[in-house]
């Protein structure tokens, strides 16, 4: 699209968009078209009344919702887990020595 207006004005008023700017009129236009035309080839045609039914029942087959896995929560606690074990096992050693040489800066 020429308009890089007209994408944010889908949103709001592409109509009083359309009256100022005359690629959007067009494209509006050319939809209006499709849309007239897409309607008049298949007014007559209706979907059977079981369609709905078997299309529900396909998408609750197709779409049934997993459990969450636990493993991603496990190796989150494992692995803070750890990094807490390495603070525990170097905080004393280093500790002191970065409190000494705090003192000396302050």
């Amino acid at each position: 699209m020429a308009c890089p207006d007209f994408e944010d004005l889908l949103r709001e008023d592409a109509d009083g968009h359309a009256a100022h700017c005359e690629q959007c009129r067009a494209l509006l236009e050319s939809w209006e078209y499709v849309d007239s035309t897409l309607e008049a080839g298949f007014a007559g045609i209706t979907a059977p009344p079981s369609l709905a039914r078997g299309v529900r029942a396909l998408a609750k087959n197709e779409l049934q919702v997993r459990r969450p896995s636990f493993v991603p929560e496990i190796l989150d606690f494992v692995g803070w887990a750890a990094v807490l074990a390495i603070l525990a096992i170097l905080a004393p050693r280093y500790l002191p020595d970065l409190l000494s040489a705090f003192a000396r800066l302050g």
